[in-house]
């Protein structure tokens, strides 16, 4: 009795590549749910803050920026670490 094989076996780099494109479509996911989190916090908190206490929403938003940046650069080094 002849055996077929499925489609899938003896194709170990399509299989890889398949899940590679889940993992990646998954963080892709993830970071467009961050940006439009982002995106509504200063939207829905900053900005009105910044027009009720212009300069006072400027330094509390300029603080958070550089928080984010501090953070952004302390990944950085510590991927080239």
């Amino acid at each position: 009795m002849v055996q077929k094989k499925s489609a899938k076996s003896g194709r170990p780099f399509q299989t890889a590549g398949a899940k590679l494109d889940d993992v990646f479509g998954d963080a892709s996911k993830r970071v467009e749910e961050e940006t439009k989190t982002l995106i509504a916090y200063i939207n829905n908190e900053l900005v009105p803050a910044i027009r009720e206490h212009s300069s006072t929403g400027l330094r509390i938003a300029s603080e958070k920026l550089k928080q984010a940046a501090d953070m952004m650069d302390a990944g950085k080094k510590q991927k080239k670490g």
